[in-house]
């Protein structure tokens, strides 16, 4: 055990609001060989987005945002709360850091956990639609409608990503929502 010792201003009195009274202060000292803590990361610890994982330096702008790559250094912008030129960076750059931490994400979740998808879909009930041969076109004001609503309302002033129409959750979503109804592209 070692001591840190402290001075003390001595022409101040003890009745002084600006007295600051230091004294000696042991510290104790660890080393990694005492700790019973791991070097692995805990569930609670391993960042749950790219961001959080990925980026340091986060500043803020008017109607951006910026991060540093921590890996290659390398600043990324994006409209703010947007992350999708922060993700194709790591994706694409930095394809083994990727893979390596999102088996570690999906190592994280717990496997007894029930699925929300569990609780809706019965054993051998599938989702497709029974009007699957018929869809709107492109022209057809049910499709123009529901592309308007997708794009002002969740790409908009949600801020999610374009990316969105193209998850396979999202389009059984549509599905359910109106079987007549596909996306075209999410660049259109």
């Amino acid at each position: 055990m070692s001591d840190l010792i402290s001075q003390v201003d001595s022409h101040l009195s003890h009745d002084s609001p600006d007295v600051c009274v230091l004294s000696i202060v042991p510290i104790l000292s660890c080393t990694l060989a005492d700790s019973t803590e791991t070097t692995s990361e805990t569930t609670d610890s391993i960042p749950k987005t790219m961001r959080n994982k990925f980026y340091v330096n986060i500043k803020t702008y008017e109607s951006k945002w910026s991060g540093q790559c921590i890996l290659c250094n390398k600043i990324q912008y994006d409209s703010k709360g947007v992350t999708s030129n922060f993700n194709r960076h790591v994706k694409t750059q930095h394809k083994q850091e990727y893979r390596e931490w999102f088996a570690q994400l999906n190592q994280s979740i717990n496997k007894d956990q029930k699925k929300i998808s569990d609780v809706f879909i019965k054993d051998n009930e599938t989702r497709t639609s029974p009007f699957s041969k018929s869809y709107y076109n492109n022209n057809h004001p049910r499709h123009t409608q529901l592309s308007k609503s997708i794009v002002e309302n969740l790409i908009i002033d949600l801020g999610l990503p374009l990316s969105i129409v193209e998850r396979p959750a999202f389009i059984k979503f549509m599905n359910t929502i109106d079987p007549k109804f596909t996306m075209t592209c999410d660049l259109t």
